[in-house]
């Protein structure tokens, strides 16, 4: 299934992922197989069912990540 990861939270180990059928997918760094995800990434992922949720996420693979807007740290004289 593909999704849009909507919250991350790093120092939690933790977060969501919005699926394209607009269920909320629980997803626990353990699942991520070393991807690196963030708020906004558009991912693939394999949904699972635990005796204490209908609704999470393992196997995830990052397809697409959004551009970053860039500051400007330049200092015009």
């Amino acid at each position: 299934m593909y999704g849009r990861v909507t919250k991350y939270f790093r120092d939690k180990r933790f977060g969501f992922i919005r699926g394209d059928d607009g269920n909320t997918y629980f997803v626990h760094h353990s699942n991520l197989n070393g991807e690196y995800i963030e708020q906004g990434y558009y991912v693939f992922f394999n949904p699972f069912v635990t005796d204490r949720s209908d609704f999470n996420a393992r196997g995830v693979i990052v397809i697409e990540v959004p551009e970053r807007k860039m500051r400007n740290d330049k200092k015009h004289k």
